[in-house]
């Protein structure tokens, strides 16, 4: 699988859509839709409504994520928004501040509506 990186000096604003892996170092604002897992690596932010199969997050996220698979939650990371996936891992030293929603089945919600 291919992957894309948003380098850590640079910033995206508006919508990002996909089917490779999303590994954010720098800032992406806006939405984000991809058909494939998500990383906001150590020192990334997203400030943004995400849509993947997986999201793993060790760097700071503000706003909703819709999973498919799972949403992780590193030690480390900050997590301000809510999350809707079927499985989800929040690691002990992580933050995280929101709502959490499993109660939907694998292959809904990885579209916001």
């Amino acid at each position: 699988m291919a992957e894309t990186v948003i380098g850590p000096r640079t910033k995206v604003q508006g919508a990002l859509e996909g089917a490779d892996r999303l590994v954010v170092r720098g800032l992406v604002k806006g939405t984000v839709s991809v058909d494939g897992p998500v990383l906001v690596a150590p020192g990334g932010t997203l400030e943004a409504e995400v849509a993947a199969v997986e999201v793993a997050i060790a760097g700071a996220v503000v706003g909703r994520v819709t999973a498919r698979g799972r949403v992780e939650i590193l030690p480390a990371a900050r997590m301000v928004g809510d999350v809707r996936t079927p499985r989800i891992l929040i690691s002990d030293g992580a933050v995280f501040r929101g709502k959490v929603d499993m109660d939907f089945a694998d292959g809904e919600g990885a579209t916001h509506g």
